[in-house]
């Protein structure tokens, strides 16, 4: 399972790369690019790690995982939105 993973994260990042590859940007974009991914995805861990423990009060399972991580991140409110309607009606 974690190869599988770890070689998506590549696959990932050489397609994120390739597509840089054709402008003229430095490394420093390239990392900017990055750590700007990392925050949102660190911020999307907390919201959903705080969205769990608000809703076990209500017996209610916030799934708190790499695929509704990245669903935020990559969305934002609306992904936010979308995993919430998901763990409701589940």
């Amino acid at each position: 399972m974690l190869t599988y993973i770890s070689v998506g994260i590549i696959c990932a990042l050489l397609i994120f790369c390739f597509l840089l590859i054709g402008k003229n940007v430095g490394f420093d974009v390239v990392f900017e690019k990055f750590a700007i991914i990392g925050f949102r995805l660190a911020c999307s861990f907390a919201i959903l790690y705080i969205a769990h423990i608000i809703a076990d009060g209500y017996n209610i399972v916030v799934p708190v995982n790499l695929f509704s991580a990245v669903t935020i991140t990559i969305l934002g409110i609306p992904g936010l939105l979308c995993i919430g309607v998901l763990t409701v009606f589940q």
